[in-house]
């Protein structure tokens, strides 16, 4: 679990400028799907296309990503994700992005798993908070643990990682994820992702409810900034599949 996009209007002021600008930055913190401290099985395939319908302060973008995983063994975890935002009222911050990695299981112990990843990525709109547009790498390691109860079966996870590019732009994450899937097929997810780099921070998270019919994953969910440098809400609307 942003185009960064500012209105083309004539400004008032600086101030109005540096704020069009944090709410611009604000849609350019790449949001995975999930915080993933695992691997696929070898051979399974797991893609997902998501949108949200965001508002910054009195703008309104459409992001929409899509994301595909491959176990390429029983250990190492292929990915690739691509990701643009437009807004509405202007272009002139309209960005889009593109990531691919490698992630490789380090251990598993019942529950257990942990995770070590290491990938490329550019571009504004997946490259971090106020936008890392060069090319960058990305290096990050994960632990999570899932259990069966009564219930169906929880799962929790956390990931940190570094970006740095070409501009010397960087920004270190935190991601994490608690979620239960049931018998019945219905998901629910909680996920906060947190960011600190070049002095800015940002901090979302967000509520989701999805439902499985057959290889096919159904979900919506709310999303909302609670860093205190900018207001953001958004509506998220996504289609997986395992095939």
């Amino acid at each position: 679990m942003a185009s960064c996009a500012a209105s083309s209007r004539p400004q008032s002021s600086w101030l109005r400028r540096l704020i069009l600008l944090a709410i611009a930055g604000s849609a350019c913190s790449a949001l995975p799907a999930a915080a993933a401290p695992w691997v696929q099985d070898k051979g399974a395939i797991y893609a997902r296309a998501s949108a949200a319908f965001e508002v910054h302060e009195s703008y309104d973008a459409l992001r929409e990503d899509a994301y595909i995983e491959w176990g390429a063994t029983e250990r190492w975890t292929l990915s690739a994700k691509y990701e643009t935002v437009d807004f509405e009222t202007s272009d002139s911050f309209d960005s889009d992005g593109w990531r691919v990695s490698a992630k490789r299981s380090l251990w598993r112990s019942g529950g257990w798993s942990s995770v070590v990843e290491f990938g490329a990525l550019e571009g504004a709109a997946i490259g971090g908070f106020r936008g890392c547009e060069s090319v960058g790498a990305e290096i990050g390691a994960g632990i999570g643990y899932s259990i069966e109860g009564s219930l169906g079966k929880t799962y929790i996870g956390s990931v940190l990682s570094n970006r740095t590019h070409e501009n010397d732009c960087y920004h270190n994450r935190m991601e994490a994820v608690l979620g239960l899937k049931r018998a019945d097929g219905w998901i629910w997810t909680a996920q906060l992702w947190s960011e600190r780099g070049d002095g800015d921070r940002s901090d979302k998270y967000e509520l989701a409810l999805s439902r499985e019919f057959g290889m096919f994953e159904v979900g919506l969910g709310a999303r909302r900034e609670i860093g205190g440098e900018f207001h953001e809400t958004a509506m998220v609307v996504s289609v997986a599949i395992r095939p």
